[in-house]
């Protein structure tokens, strides 16, 4: 839900845009206005068709430098200073500023990052997907988080990126052989996930991916057909192709390439994600998935969309790349540990960064900000979240500590063994 992912729509739909919020050096925070009216207009026009309840509702941009907020709302405690049609303020510093939903002063909100340099077709994008998850609990689609780190790890992310690049060729060809070729996506993901059978990427899609293709289905083009909404979701499949993660950022791309193609195939679909269906099982009503797959088959469909000679390079860059991954776990093996109870406490990280297993312990990730009511720390060098989501372990030495930590009165860092330290309340 990082803001990263979303610049490429930068140059993507700039040429499509009728409607846009300023497009000004300025960071006035005023400049808002245009983008909540944005979103206003899509959900008014969309009137709940798409998924049964409207998105439009509290909102607001925020400024992860000041964490002054505006709004398009009052909040519930009526603290915000009211200017025309927007409302001004601060986010608290308990809540982590990042394009998500929050609960905030007894609501939920959409929040997305405020940069006053972006395009007003990017706002409205960002807009539309963050605003899904502030009402996806309530059409029957829970949050999750992903458990795929085997897409950051070479064979899961080679098979990955076949399954991409099949669906990039339905998209750009306007889904020409659109059953054969979602039998062969399909394919491409059961033999996957045949291999890594403890994740739980079709789950995660529905909750990353619907919010993605809502955004992608719903944004206004001058130009209004699903011809160009293909071609920008397989433009931005070409360019998260060069992401260096996947276990977070997948969905952001199989999730409106898969959406967009059965719209028309299966126009009811929607109804059966809200009841606790998979893209994988809608598209198994139409298309004839096979029951056993073996190495030649996927070589077979490898050739057939011309990616073999593609993903042989991508073998040998990623099998370098896993020397890298040896590094970074080195410096945890090689030190003594920082662990930090999970109690409650906020997680911000970038969905398109890499995970790398770690044991069974959990993955490490790159950089992290953790909240809680022992403080706030700020990791850019590695943690560590363990796998059932209990802890979080640093590299730390005492005195010495690669991320930043910065403690709530009443808090400490202490020993817990002969060997490592955590934070307790004193």
């Amino acid at each position: 839900m990082k803001k990263s992912f979303y610049c490429l729509f930068l140059v993507l739909v700039l040429c499509f845009s009728s409607t846009s919020c300023s497009q000004s050096n300025s960071n006035s925070m005023e400049k808002a206005a245009p983008c909540f009216e944005n979103l206003k207009k899509v959900s008014d026009a969309d009137n709940g068709k798409l998924w049964g309840k409207t998105l439009y509702g509290p909102t607001m941009f925020v400024d992860v430098r000041t964490r002054n907020l505006v709004a398009n709302q009052q909040n519930k405690e009526n603290t915000l200073v009211q200017k025309g049609n927007l409302y001004f303020g601060q986010l608290p510093e308990e809540i982590i500023i990042a394009n998500t939903s929050i609960d905030y002063c007894g609501e939920n909100w959409t929040c997305v990052i405020w940069d006053g340099n972006r395009d007003g077709m990017t706002n409205t994008h960002l807009l539309i997907h963050e605003s899904w998850h502030r009402i996806q609990e309530k059409i029957g689609l829970p949050a999750c988080g992903s458990f795929n780190q085997h897409l950051d790890e070479t064979e899961g992310e080679l098979l990955l990126k076949l399954e991409l690049g099949i669906l990039k060729d339905l998209l750009q060809n306007n889904s020409k052989g659109l059953t054969e070729g979602l039998r062969d996506a399909m394919t491409v993901r059961k033999y996957r996930q045949t291999l890594f059978p403890n994740g739980n990427e079709n789950q995660f899609e529905c909750h990353e991916g619907m919010a993605e293709y809502t955004a992608f289905k719903l944004l206004p083009l001058d130009n209004d057909n699903e011809a160009i909404r293909k071609g920008l979701a397989a433009a931005a499949i070409m360019k998260g192709l060069d992401n260096a993660g996947f276990s977070n950022s997948f969905a952001y791309l199989t999730g409106p390439a898969y959406g967009l193609l059965i719209d028309e195939m299966v126009p009811d679909w929607r109804s059966s994600i809200r009841s606790g269906k998979t893209l994988p099982d809608v598209i198994s009503t139409v298309v004839a998935i096979p029951d056993t797959i073996d190495n030649a088959e996927i070589e077979r469909i490898s050739a057939r969309y011309g990616l073999t000679e593609y993903l042989g390079k991508e073998r040998s860059r990623l099998e370098a790349r896993d020397k890298e991954d040896a590094e970074l776990r080195a410096r945890f093996s090689e030190s003594t540990w920082l662990v930090i109870p999970n109690n409650n406490t906020h997680f911000g990280f970038d969905p398109n960064e890499r995970l790398v297993a770690y044991d069974s312990i959990g993955v490490i990730y790159k950089t992290v900000q953790l909240k809680g009511d022992f403080g706030t720390i700020d990791v850019k060098n590695g943690i560590i979240r363990a796998n059932n989501w209990s802890y979080f372990i640093i590299p730390y030495s005492e005195g010495h500590c690669d991320a930043q930590i910065s403690l709530n009165t009443g808090f400490a860092i202490e020993p817990m063994d002969d060997k490592n330290f955590t934070i307790v309340k004193k």
